[in-house]
């Protein structure tokens, strides 16, 4: 007699459902739900700071890059705030600094030693170009490239010298794509970010097994490259399951032992899927009813908060230096995509760079009305 099929249902932890988020959060925590993630994002610092109370050889480095991060952080607040009470070009140039000075704040937090050493944007947008960012080269000496820095803490590694392309950063961004793809600046002929469900599941009663499916709507099929779900790195993590619905279902090859009562092997065993879901190029985009995923089913080089960054350096630069190019670029073609950016990117990379910095998942309410 066979021994039946075993169920999978929705995974909990203390009665909390268990999701995915890529901040090194535990599993089933909650969301910090928050209108204003600077004050939240300041309060944590000054608790991890505060925490400190007698200064070692070992944690005086740290309470002194903790404080340093508290000044980054309030110096890009400024930046922003300053921002939103401006039109472009000048928008352009305070975003920037924005999103330069927060990264470093991030920075400061992994353990990185700012304000001693010489330090690089780490991009440049050269004379005889237009549309194309160079990766400059490494630092030498003591520098620090802070480009370069913020690329290896997401586990990515550039090369110098490669160019960055204005259509692969708009091309790379969830909350533009839709209107990208309409305005014919895709880098590619087919929308790239599937809208997916991830869910994590166990074994029905017993508990003993952690994994993950993936589920999008059947509706998709006819818009979206969903045949990558056959061949390269899809293929090789994940497996054909039967359908809920009129959705379309994947579930991971690796089924983790888990002990249900044990907070470590709730923790090893969701990093470790955590981990295996990042390498399927999982995108996330902030919403008032929390965060959407998708799957970029024809990814470039570098995930979202890269070509963010890179995006925002662009339009810096071309406001600082540029002001033919602004007219052709920025005030053309790009008008609108540019526009749309200013609005939405600035407060996606905010509460994407608090949860990294936390380790929460940090929301927006739905009572949020703005």
């Amino acid at each position: 007699m066979s021994r039946p099929k075993t169920k999978f249902v929705q995974a909990r932890r203390n009665y909390n459902s268990v999701h995915y988020f890529p901040f090194g959060n535990e599993p089933g925590d909650s969301y910090v739900l928050t209108s204003d993630p600077w004050n939240y994002l300041k309060a944590f610092l000054k608790s991890e700071h505060d925490k400190i109370k007698k200064r070692t050889t070992k944690n005086a480095p740290i309470k002194d890059r903790l404080n340093k991060a508290l000044y980054f952080v309030s110096l890009a607040e400024s930046f922003l705030k300053s921002a939103d009470n401006v039109e472009m070009p000048t928008k352009g140039t305070l975003t920037y600094y924005y999103i330069l000075n927060l990264t470093k704040a991030f920075l400061l937090v992994r353990g990185y030693d700012l304000e001693t050493n010489t330090e690089y944007h780490g991009l440049s947008l050269n004379s005889s170009d237009t549309d194309n960012l160079a990766i400059s080269k490494n630092a030498t000496g003591s520098g620090i490239n802070i480009f370069h820095s913020f690329a290896n803490e997401l586990g990515y590694t550039l090369n110098p010298g490669d160019k960055i392309n204005l259509k692969d950063m708009v091309s790379n961004l969830p909350e533009i794509h839709e209107m990208a793809f309409n305005l014919g600046l895709l880098n590619k002929n087919k929308r790239k970010f599937l809208p997916i469900k991830i869910e994590f599941v166990s074994n029905e009663n017993r508990w003993t097994k952690l994994t993950y499916r993936i589920c999008y709507e059947k509706k998709h099929k006819n818009t979206y490259r969903v045949e990558k779900f056959t061949t390269g790195q899809l293929a090789s993590l994940l497996v054909k399951s039967n359908d809920i619905n009129e959705q379309e279902v994947f579930t991971s090859k690796q089924i983790r032992s888990l002990t249900h009562n044990s907070d470590t092997s709730w923790c090893s065993n969701y990093a470790e899927l955590c981990a295996e879901i990042k390498k399927l190029n999982v995108r996330l985009m902030l919403t008032r009813q929390g965060y959407k995923y998708y799957i970029d089913l024809q990814p470039d080089k570098y995930d979202t908060l890269i070509y963010s960054y890179a995006l925002m350096f662009y339009i810096g630069s071309v406001a600082r230096y540029r002001p033919t190019l602004n007219e052709e670029i920025l005030e053309g073609d790009y008008k609108a995509i540019i526009s749309e950016t200013m609005k939405s990117t600035p407060k996606q990379y905010l509460y994407q760079i608090t949860g990294l910095i936390t380790k929460k998942i940090c929301a927006i309410p739905m009572a949020n009305l703005d």
